[in-house]
């Protein structure tokens, strides 16, 4: 399987693997449901509908995933409050998430006023995402949380097309890898 499948067995968790899913669904529901604004269609609507139902079933996948990696981290870990900012943005995500989509299908039939709030609450619920995935991005690529950190064995960088990208440092770009740029 590693052979098959090398970044999945050697990360130290899955969080990173699904928390994509619930961010395309929910930017793909907000994007549908303004559409169907605009437009005024059903067929528009019911399909943002449907994306978010997807997004916070992704959501709790995220969720469930994130709290496995933090069990693993330990609270001992470098950075763990900032591991505890981004959760708390994301629980808040995933629990407007859930009124968004409770909301969405309990009123699913009323046309007209109801339609503008869920519209709102869905670019909020957008903007919630935005900060909390900024701190987990923050998470990953300033402090490198939940990443391995290995060096790829030599030659590995031509092996899948990564050819001229050194992660050696480049002197006279003041000590940083060409990555860095």
């Amino acid at each position: 399987m590693e052979s098959l499948l090398p970044g999945m067995t050697s990360a130290p968790n899955l969080h990173p693997m699904v928390v994509h899913f619930p961010i395309a669904f929910w930017v793909a529901a907000t994007a549908a449901w303004s559409f169907a604004l605009l437009r005024r269609s059903e067929d528009a609507w019911r399909f943002g509908l449907w994306l978010h139902t997807l997004g916070l079933a992704g959501g709790v996948v995220a969720v469930l995933f994130g709290f496995l990696a933090t069990a693993q981290m330990g609270h001992e870990t470098p950075g763990h409050d900032l591991i505890h900012v981004h959760r708390n943005f994301m629980l808040v995500a995933g629990g407007l998430s859930v009124l968004v989509t409770g909301v969405g299908w309990w009123r699913r039939s009323a046309k007209g006023g109801w339609r503008p709030v869920q519209l709102l609450m869905s670019v909020l619920l957008l903007i919630i995402l935005i900060l909390g995935g900024d701190r987990g991005a923050e998470l990953v690529f300033r402090y490198g949380i939940g990443t391995a950190r290995e060096r790829p064995p030599a030659g590995a960088e031509h092996e899948h097309g990564d050819q001229g990208h050194s992660r050696e440092p480049d002197e006279s770009a003041g000590g940083r890898s060409h990555d860095d740029h």
